[in-house]
């Protein structure tokens, strides 16, 4: 069992928080009928796991070509939709495993002992 100074984070930098909504969702779909992801009621990956996708591809755009701040700013609204959806997730599975925190490593969260 997990101690209490256990803690998970979600990065900050775009290329990771991209990165770990696709860990998520892919655990997720594993799951299939069994993941605990389908109980969100809001920010569901159904909705926006495209929207992941769309901002992963703009990030490569940008990696690639001087582009306008407007591909930013595209890129920029799709990644908090993503932060929303991966902070639901977040919430719903530290409640459902706040037994055992480590769980939500298998989900892609990183979890440090502080």
């Amino acid at each position: 069992m997990a101690t209490n100074d256990q803690k998970s984070s979600i990065p900050d930098d775009p290329v990771e928080l991209m990165d770990l909504g696709m860990k998520i969702y892919a655990r997720h779909c594993i799951m299939g009928n069994k993941s605990p992801l389908l109980n969100l009621e809001s920010n569901s990956w159904e909705e926006n796991v495209p929207e992941v996708e769309n901002a992963m591809r703009l990030h490569e755009l940008i990696e690639k070509e001087t582009l306008s701040q407007e591909y930013f700013s595209r890129r920029d609204e799709l990644i908090l939709k993503i932060l929303a959806s991966i902070q639901a997730s977040h919430n719903l599975l530290s409640y459902i495993y706040h037994e055992n925190p480590i769980e939500l490593g298998f989900w892609g969260f990183n979890v440090d002992n502080l």
